[in-house]
């Protein structure tokens, strides 16, 4: 029965768990529970907050399930269930960070060192896949959602701005000036492995 329950779509998940079938939510839960996790960790950077969130999602998912009219959607809808829950923590922990002005960003630094000529063992690094998460962790609120749902979790601009309640120019600003800070902040840590390209030429 489990190699069944693999082999099915989200969207007949989604049905039997309405008809009741609680094998059905068994493998929703099973399927997503690692991403509803991460998602709400990055979100608030508090591993207790972010498993009690998951276990509140899911709790949500058995009781508003049926408010899903669509079920091809529930992926996009799961997010929101638990961007919602995040953001509710947040506020209720008063830890909502103020936003980084674009124009603070150190836009030159970007240029000055050229990363694809960094080692895969540097790349690849446990050091370096820390600083990337901590990197992440340190953006504001609405950047690190966006950047987290995009570049972490894989999802369209549109699916993005479906979960966020926003536009899709609006995903994109968010994406870009997220990233532009994330550049600045791994050219820093980068540096040290490669040499200025002014000094190159």
């Amino acid at each position: 029965m489990s190699k069944k329950r693999e082999k099915q779509t989200d969207s007949d998940l989604v049905r039997e768990v309405k008809q009741g079938d609680p094998a059905a939510m068994e493998e929703i839960v099973k399927r997503y529970s690692n991403k509803v996790y991460n998602l709400a960790y990055h979100l608030t950077r508090d591993a207790h907050a972010a498993e009690e969130i998951m276990q509140d999602v899911f709790l949500t998912v058995i009781a508003k399930i049926g408010t899903l009219t669509t079920e091809a959607y529930f992926s996009t809808w799961l997010y929101r269930v638990t961007t919602n829950a995040a953001y509710g923590y947040l506020r209720k922990e008063k830890k909502f960070s103020e936003q980084t002005p674009v124009e603070d960003i150190d836009q030159e630094q970007f240029l000055e060192y050229d990363w694809t000529n960094l080692p895969d063992d540097v790349l690849l690094s446990e050091e370096s896949k820390e600083v990337l998460r901590r990197s992440i962790d340190s953006l504001p609120e609405a950047m690190r959602t966006v950047v987290v749902l995009k570049d972490v979790e894989g999802l369209k601009n549109e699916e993005i701005a479906e979960t966020l309640g926003i536009s899709v120019p609006a995903v994109k600003s968010r994406l870009h000036r997220g990233r532009l800070i994330l550049r600045q902040l791994l050219s820093e840590y980068f540096s040290k492995y490669t040499e200025p390209s002014k000094e190159e030429e």
